[in-house]
Protein backbone atom coordinates (compact mmCIF):
# COMPACT_ATOMS: atom_id res chain seq x y z
CA UNK A 1 0.00 0.00 0.00
CA UNK A 2 1.44 3.41 -0.95
CA UNK A 3 1.88 6.26 1.51
CA UNK A 4 -0.51 9.24 1.40
CA UNK A 5 0.88 12.11 -0.69
CA UNK A 6 1.54 14.25 2.40
CA UNK A 7 3.82 11.55 3.87
CA UNK A 8 5.83 11.18 0.65
CA UNK A 9 6.76 14.86 0.50
CA UNK A 10 10.35 15.64 1.39
CA UNK A 11 9.61 19.24 2.39
CA UNK A 12 6.70 20.78 4.33
CA UNK A 13 4.27 22.95 2.39
CA UNK A 14 3.34 26.49 3.36
CA UNK A 15 -0.17 27.58 2.42
CA UNK A 16 0.40 30.89 0.63
CA UNK A 17 -1.56 32.68 -2.05
CA UNK A 18 1.03 34.46 -4.15
CA UNK A 19 0.76 35.79 -7.69
CA UNK A 20 2.80 33.96 -10.31
CA UNK A 21 3.28 34.03 -14.07
CA UNK A 22 4.13 30.82 -15.88
CA UNK A 23 5.09 30.07 -19.44
CA UNK A 24 5.16 26.68 -21.09
CA UNK A 25 8.60 25.64 -22.30
CA UNK A 26 9.32 23.65 -25.41
CA UNK A 27 11.37 20.86 -23.86
CA UNK A 28 13.64 22.48 -21.29
CA UNK A 29 14.81 25.30 -23.54
CA UNK A 30 14.26 28.56 -21.57
CA UNK A 31 14.47 30.50 -24.84
CA UNK A 32 11.48 28.62 -26.34
CA UNK A 33 8.64 29.96 -24.18
CA UNK A 34 4.98 30.56 -24.94
CA UNK A 35 2.59 33.30 -23.84
CA UNK A 36 2.08 34.12 -20.18
CA UNK A 37 -0.41 32.30 -17.95
CA UNK A 38 -1.35 34.29 -14.83
CA UNK A 39 -2.08 32.22 -11.73
CA UNK A 40 -1.84 32.04 -7.94
CA UNK A 41 -0.17 29.60 -5.62
CA UNK A 42 -2.15 27.36 -3.30
CA UNK A 43 0.94 26.30 -1.37
CA UNK A 44 4.71 26.37 -1.77
CA UNK A 45 7.71 24.38 -0.53
CA UNK A 46 11.47 24.28 -1.03
CA UNK A 47 11.05 21.87 -3.97
CA UNK A 48 7.63 22.57 -5.45
CA UNK A 49 4.30 24.35 -5.44
CA UNK A 50 0.64 23.94 -6.26
CA UNK A 51 -0.77 26.49 -8.68
CA UNK A 52 -4.38 27.44 -9.33
CA UNK A 53 -4.83 28.41 -12.97
CA UNK A 54 -7.36 28.55 -15.79
CA UNK A 55 -5.40 26.52 -18.36
CA UNK A 56 -4.66 22.81 -18.05
CA UNK A 57 -1.03 21.71 -17.99
CA UNK A 58 0.11 18.29 -19.18
CA UNK A 59 1.97 15.99 -16.76
CA UNK A 60 5.67 16.23 -17.58
CA UNK A 61 5.28 19.64 -19.20
CA UNK A 62 8.17 22.01 -18.42
CA UNK A 63 7.27 25.50 -17.17
CA UNK A 64 9.08 28.76 -16.54
CA UNK A 65 7.78 30.44 -13.34
CA UNK A 66 8.18 34.01 -12.11
CA UNK A 67 6.84 34.56 -8.59
CA UNK A 68 6.96 37.45 -6.14
CA UNK A 69 6.65 36.28 -2.52
CA UNK A 70 5.22 38.82 -0.10
CA UNK A 71 7.85 39.76 2.47
CA UNK A 72 10.79 39.09 0.12
CA UNK A 73 12.35 41.67 -2.18
CA UNK A 74 12.43 41.03 -5.89
CA UNK A 75 11.09 38.07 -7.80
CA UNK A 76 12.11 34.44 -8.10
CA UNK A 77 12.65 33.00 -11.57
CA UNK A 78 12.23 29.21 -11.41
CA UNK A 79 11.96 26.23 -13.74
CA UNK A 80 9.71 23.30 -13.02
CA UNK A 81 7.92 20.23 -14.35
CA UNK A 82 4.21 19.56 -14.04
CA UNK A 83 3.63 16.42 -11.95
CA UNK A 84 -0.18 16.45 -12.14
CA UNK A 85 -3.10 18.72 -13.03
CA UNK A 86 -6.73 18.33 -11.87
CA UNK A 87 -9.87 20.31 -12.69
CA UNK A 88 -11.44 22.25 -9.82
CA UNK A 89 -14.80 20.87 -8.71
CA UNK A 90 -17.66 23.26 -9.41
CA UNK A 91 -15.33 26.03 -10.65
CA UNK A 92 -13.51 27.03 -13.81
CA UNK A 93 -9.84 26.21 -13.84
CA UNK A 94 -7.55 23.62 -12.33
CA UNK A 95 -4.85 22.99 -9.75
CA UNK A 96 -1.41 21.77 -10.85
CA UNK A 97 1.45 20.29 -8.86
CA UNK A 98 4.84 21.61 -9.98
CA UNK A 99 8.20 20.10 -9.04
CA UNK A 100 10.97 22.71 -9.14
CA UNK A 101 14.28 21.96 -10.84
CA UNK A 102 17.76 23.13 -9.92
CA UNK A 103 18.69 24.64 -13.27
CA UNK A 104 21.09 27.21 -14.67
CA UNK A 105 19.57 30.65 -15.07
CA UNK A 106 17.10 30.07 -12.23
CA UNK A 107 16.79 31.31 -8.64
CA UNK A 108 16.37 27.80 -7.23
CA UNK A 109 19.14 28.19 -4.60
CA UNK A 110 17.70 31.50 -3.38
CA UNK A 111 14.19 30.00 -3.35
CA UNK A 112 15.31 27.10 -1.13
CA UNK A 113 16.89 29.55 1.34
CA UNK A 114 13.42 31.00 1.98
CA UNK A 115 12.47 27.68 3.57
CA UNK A 116 15.54 27.22 5.81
Amino acid sequence: MSKPVEERRKYPRLRREEKAVIRRLEGLDPDAITSAIYCKTVDVSAAGMQLRLRSQLRPGEAVDIVINMEGYSGTFHLLGATKWCRPLKGEDGCVAGIELMDAERSDFASWRQVFN
